[in-house]
């Protein structure tokens, strides 16, 4: 089975379209949002926990005070 690849200046969040899966074009325009929603979430929860680590564990991932902070600053729809 061949898989078929769409090249799209946005990411899918996840999703293959593979020819003969049975997903239909009405489930991705469903399921997308979902999986933008949920992408959305999971980008606050990280900002959110980078801002709160002390410096021990920021120098332990190998980022700076600041550079944590300009991360933690972005909106959560920003990449």
């Amino acid at each position: 089975m061949s898989r078929i690849l769409i090249a799209t200046s946005r990411p899918t969040f996840g999703m293959v379209f593979a020819h003969g899966t049975g997903a239909s074009v009405a489930q991705a325009i469903l399921t997308a949002p979902l999986a933008m929603l949920a992408a959305w979430g999971d980008r606050l929860k990280q900002r959110d926990a980078l801002a709160e680590m002390d410096a021990r564990m920021l120098k332990d991932i190998g980022v700076s005070r600041g550079e944590a902070m300009v991360e933690a600053d972005k909106p959560f729809w920003t990449a």
